[in-house]
This record gives structure tokens, sequence and C-alpha cells, in this order.
């Protein structure tokens, strides 16, 4: 073979070629040989080498299994309940101990259970008067009624006659967060001097198992009992909680999720992140692991620093030739296996006795950096700024709003999930005894659906806005009041609290009061466009 009779083809080391957009693999020299005795093998090669190179550098790098990083990472590809229901009892019982002893834990819990609860989401009745054909003054009356029959329903609704359900409200958004699901059973029994029978029982995440700790099967899986399509059919229930001191056997009862009619029986209020997810899982469940590390790490610089704090004198001396070394329990000695320090002791040696204690170090100096460092990814993957995590705002005004705001947008999604889970299903229950028995009239209530839902209708009302600077916010909210991009309503909803009706009646009543006792009332404030220019923010020095 003539070296003028085969094609010259230029390889330019690991470069390759491009065609239309494509990175072309270059041939090597067996491509070469392949290629020039037969032509459809040797393309059939570049092409799939072409693919293979493009395999091994295109899409997402998290996805490769050859790269170093991800070389030995193999997670599994479990269901929601495959991957939560196995290690779910371990999770909720470490949940609940970091709530109780770890104050980071503690705080955030509670952080958000006085945010999004408070005291007590309190409705606010909405009813459409243009479905139910009735005026807005008739409307608006029909609603102040159903809020105060409310307040008869709601102080008699704890089945165990312990808690109103404002004070309710709290134990079940906490129960969510610590154990990550909670039960609400509908029951009825009118005792004396109450209003209404429906009552609701509490029921622990605890108690709701598969019976006789089953394993999980395809219709039964953490206690819920699907149907075909996937819809809880029954909740199965032990008779007590399996943590109780009790030597009494454990008795699972089926509870039916619904009633015939398609009413709701059980109410069962937890967080679904994944489809078919049949429980809950705990808040602090991302962060287990580093809140119980963070946990034993503090505990131990605060004992290194308390045993630095411990300001101990050792004297040495030479036992006389008549006397012993001191007693036992007093000092060193043969005696003693243990020398306790305490705060300014002085402690005798004997003979040939000597101490050597090493500096602790304490307190750590980067101790505040490392802990603000790991706040803050706990902060993150809890929803809450740290500023708001540790309470505590060292910031320009500006940074510690925006902390507030992102806190508040977490609290307010949270509480309207509180609020069409919980306490709008109550209000229903409300409504319909109170239909039933003739305390609220409410025609065609039982009968069309369009009208039902037209007498529900509620805004809940939670605990107001935190304010940094309740001038510069009441400012902002004059501007927007006058500019018709808020209400007073929303006003007081947000910042204020409380009915904005019955602040205007409040405000009337003062007046009126005022200018009998011969007070003239203040004048109204000056409207925020001619208002004098405000004092210069901190970031703006």
């Amino acid at each position: 073979m003539s070296k003028a009779s085969v094609p010259k083809v230029r390889n330019h080391g690991k470069r390759r070629q491009r065609s239309a957009g494509i990175a072309v693999a270059a041939p090597n020299l067996v491509d070469r040989v392949v290629g020039y005795f037969n032509p459809t093998a040797g393309l059939e090669r570049a092409k799939a080498r072409t693919l293979l190179s493009m395999s091994l550098e295109g899409g997402y790098k998290g996805g490769k299994t050859g790269r170093r990083p991800t070389r030995n990472w193999h997670p599994g590809e479990g269901s929601a309940d495959a991957d939560l229901l196995p290690e779910l009892r371990d999770l909720r019982s470490r949940s609940r101990d970091l709530a109780r002893n770890m104050p980071v834990a503690t705080g955030a819990i509670s952080t958000n259970v006085g945010h999004v609860v408070g005291d007590g989401l309190q409705p606010q009745a909405k009813i459409d008067h243009e479905v139910l054909g009735i005026s807005p003054e008739e409307a608006a009356a029909l609603g102040r009624q159903a809020e105060t029959e409310w307040g008869l329903f709601a102080a008699t609704l704890d089945f165990t006659r312990v808690q109103s359900d404002e004070d309710m409200q709290g134990t079940v958004f906490r129960g969510v967060l610590e154990s990550g699901d909670i039960f609400g059973v509908r029951r009825y029994r009118k005792d004396a001097g109450d209003t209404y029978g429906t009552k609701v029982q509490l029921v622990e995440a605890d108690r709701v198992s598969n019976p006789n700790w089953g394993g999980d099967r395809p219709n039964l899986a953490g206690g819920v009992q699907v149907d075909a399509d996937g819809v809880p059919v029954a909740y199965h229930m032990t008779n007590r909680h399996p943590g109780e001191l009790s030597s009494s056997r454990l008795e699972w009862t089926a509870m039916p999720a619904r009633f015939t009619d398609g009413r709701p029986l059980v109410l069962h209020l937890f967080d679904r992140l994944r489809p078919e997810q049949s429980r809950g899982i705990p808040y602090l469940a991302p962060v287990i692991e580093a809140l119980h590390e963070l946990g034993e790490y503090t505990d131990a610089e605060v004992r290194a620093a308390v045993i630095s704090a411990y300001f101990t004198v050792f004297v040495k001396k030479q036992a006389a030739t008549d006397e012993g070394p001191l007693p036992a329990g007093q000092g060193g000695g043969a005696d003693s296996d243990e020398i306790e320090l305490a705060p300014g002791a002085v402690v005798e040696l004997a003979e040939g006795e000597d101490v050597q204690i090493a500096n602790p170090g304490r307190p750590n100096p980067a101790l505040d950096a490392f802990l603000t460092a790991m706040l803050r990814q706990i902060g993150v993957a809890l929803e809450l700024p740290f500023e708001v995590l540790v309470k505590h705002f060292t910031s320009s005004y500006t940074a510690g709003r925006a902390a507030l705001e992102m806190a508040f947008f977490f609290w307010r999604r949270r509480r309207g999930w509180l609020a069409r889970n919980w306490c709008q299903q109550l209000y229903t229950w409300m409504w319909e005894e109170a239909v039933a028995i003739g305390r609220l009239k409410a025609p065609s209530f039982f009968t069309d659906p369009v009208k039902r839902q037209a007498y529900l209708y509620a805004e809940w009302i939670g605990p107001t806005r935190i304010s940094l600077d309740p001038l510069k916010e009441a400012k902002a909210d004059d501007v927007d009041l006058t500019n018709g991009a808020t209400t007073l309503q929303k006003i007081g909803i947000q910042r204020t609290g409380g009915d904005w009706q019955d602040n205007i009646l409040q405000r009337g009543r003062e007046k009126r009061l005022m200018r009998a006792e011969g007070i003239e009332p203040a004048p109204v404030a000056t409207p925020a466009g001619s208002a004098p220019p405000a004092e210069p923010d901190e970031d703006d020095n």
C-alpha cells in the first residue's frame, strides 16, 4: 500500500472536532484503519465513541457514577413510606428529646407555635350575601351571630374538658412539629352546662399503627388504611399510648375516616411532602443529627469552662517523720484515688505526690463563630432566619426587617395550613350542629352545597406581624391606604389585630366619652403626602 493511497487525517491530541454543535470524538489509529477497510464500521465506531464521550461529560454531574465525589454515593430510591416509616419511631423520639432538652430546638418550636397560633386563631365570618340572596347587612349580622356561637362551641370542644379550642390549637400544632402528625376524632357528648355536644378527642401519633405491630401492606401503612385509589378509609388506633406504664394489653380499633355521607370523622393533620405519603415527618428531622452534636459540643464547652474557673491551689510539703500523710478524704495520699476540685480550694498533697493540669483554654474564643455558622445552617433548614432563631438582632433595621419578613412568610403559610385543616373543619362542625338545633338560621344549608359553602366562608385571625419601627410601618400603611393598595381590615389583621369594625365602634365611643367630659379628641394625623420627611435610617448613615 502506497503512502499516497492512505487519506491523511489530522489528529490534534485529545481535541474533538465539532460538527453542527456536536462534539465529535477525534479518531484514533484503530478508527482510521477500520475506516479505511470498512467505512461503515468506521462510521459506527466514531458514532459510538462520540455518544460515549457525551454521556461521560454531558448532563448533570450530580448524577454521574464515575466521578470521585459521587462514586460511592448510592442513596435508595424508595417510596415516601419506604423512606420514612422504618425510621419514623426513632425520628419522633429523638425530635421530642431535642424539644425537651436542646435550647435551640425548644426555641425553634416555641417560636413557631407562638407566631402561628399565639393566643389562638379566631374566625371572622365572610358570609357571601350574593350567593345567599340576602343584603350585606343581613350577612354581617348573621356572621356576628356565628362568631358568638363559635365562642360557645370552642369553649367546650375538648373531649377531656381540659382545654378550650384556642389551647388545643397550640397543642395540635406543637404535636405536628414534634411528632410529624396528630389526629383529631369527632365525638359527641353533651355535658351539664354545655350548649353544644360536639367534641374533639386528640390522639397522639404513637397511637396510630398497624395492628399488633404488623408489617406494612399495599393498603395499610403506618396504621393508615387506604382503598384502591389511595384514599384513607380507616385509622388503626390503640386503646392507650404504647409508652404508658401499664401492663394492660394493647388493643387496636379501626376508626373510619369519614361518615357514610362523606363528612370527615377523623382529622389527620400532617404536611404531605411527597405523593402517597401516609404519615408526617417531624419538623426537626433534617437537623436532628446536627442539633444533637451541637448540644454535645456546647455541653463539653460548658464543662471545660467550669473546670477552668475552679482556681485551685495545691500545696506540696514533706511529711514529718512522726506523722503520716493527710487523712483520706481531705487531700491526696495513698488512700485517695481522686481529688475533687472546688472553687477556691486549697488541697495539700502528701510526700511524693504531684499534680499536672492541662490548660483547657476556656472560654474558647472560636466558640461564638462556630456556633453562629452552625445555627445559620440549621436556621435555613427550619425556615427561620438566624436572627429569629436565636432571637437576637444586632444588624440594621433593614436587615432585621428582612429577617422578620422571611420568617413571617413561613408563619403565614403554616397558619393558613392550620386554618384550613383544623380550624375551618371545626367551624364547619359548629355550623352543622348550630343549624341542626336551631341556633343559627341557614336555609338550604344541608341541601345546597353552594349555599352551604357561602355560609362557611371565614378568615382566621392570628398573631400580628412583629414591628421593629411602628412609626415607619404606620406611615407606609397610611400611604397604601391613601392609594387604595390596602384596607383598614387588612391593616388590622396584619399589624394591630382585632376586628376593624369593632375598632371603629370603639373609637366612636371613646370620642363621645371624651367630648362628654370636655376633652377635645386629638386631630387626625397629617396625611402621608404632606408629612414631614422622616428621620434618616441608620442604614443611610
